[in-house]
């Protein structure tokens, strides 16, 4: 299980996570199986078997606090952060030869944090500017310089377990997650912007929902081209980002202005309406000599 197959996962499990306004953090069965390693099957097996002859597991989260009620609840109600942990916990150590590597590895790495810190993250969660006399105050999360701290650890975990060779993409995650508690250290000093700049692609699956494969007639390279070639009017901008596991300049567009987003929605929705783009573009001479990537 390699580093960008775990920030995969965390992707895509993200919608499935929520934080309440107390900062408590719950999880669906099949993101909390997603990130033990193991199938859903098994911790619904876990939680059935509280009625009748409870699992090793599910006796661990009994001995933790939790009773028969608690877990069948989960079923319908998500599982609560801290039972996630030890879950977590359970199939990284525990569970003899159902121990996932998986497990052990996301464990490690966010164990100085803690899930609920670390959900809080994701889902973007800050204490309540106020809060109600009659509930306990929400928990804080830690200042800046000890989260980053605590981020440089959970780093220096993932690189001895991957002997040092990790990931251009997690390598460019860790950046923008640090450069994302920097500026939050920051924001109230700095003057409020409403400019969105981001590639087709992002555009695409961000702002329209669509799914722009890697592969096939209609993959992203080609959207970018054919955003390029037909419709030049919407930009020329260029940054340095990462694409393919290497630093390279792409195009990315004034999303913010009404019209430059009204014409990449048309835009891409013409390129996925076309039966061929790739012939199309070929006949406009999109590909008579190298482009920027425009992804």
């Amino acid at each position: 299980m390699s580093q960008i197959e775990i920030a995969q996962i965390i992707e895509q499990i993200k919608q499935e996570i929520t934080v309440d306004s107390n900062g408590h953090g719950k999880a669906s069965i099949r993101a909390t199986a997603r990130l033990a390693g193991v199938s859903a099957v098994a911790v619904l097996k876990t939680l059935d078997s509280v009625n009748q002859e409870p699992s090793k597991l599910a006796q661990v989260l009994m001995e933790s606090g939790f009773d028969a009620v608690n877990l069948n609840q989960w079923r319908t109600n998500g599982i609560p952060d801290i039972a996630i942990a030890i879950i977590l916990d359970y199939y990284a150590y525990e569970a003899a030869r159902y121990c996932t590597k998986q497990a052990k590895l996301i464990c490690r790495a966010f164990k100085t944090i803690g899930v609920r810190a670390w959900m809080q993250d994701i889902m973007g969660w800050t204490k309540p500017t106020t809060q109600q006399p009659e509930q306990p105050p929400a928990p804080a999360l830690p200042p800046v310089e000890q989260r980053l701290h605590t981020l440089v650890l959970a780093m220096k975990t993932l690189a001895e377990l991957t002997g040092g060779r990790l990931n251009p993409y997690m390598e460019q995650q860790v950046k923008d997650y640090a450069a994302n508690l920097l500026a939050e250290h920051n924001r109230k000093m700095l003057t409020p912007s409403k400019e969105c700049w981001l590639g087709v692609v992002n555009f695409a699956e961000s702002e329209l929902g669509k799914k722009v494969p890697i592969s096939g007639s209609h993959y992203r390279g080609h959207l970018g081209t054919w955003v390029r070639t037909f419709y030049p009017q919407l930009g020329d901008r260029q940054e340095d980002r990462l694409v393919n596991g290497t630093q390279q300049s792409v195009y990315i567009y004034a999303c913010h202005d009404p019209v430059v987003a009204a014409g990449l929605t048309k835009a891409i929705e013409e390129f996925f309406a076309h039966p061929e783009p790739a012939a199309a573009l070929k006949q406009a001479g999109a590909f008579s000599k190298k482009a920027v990537v425009t992804a």
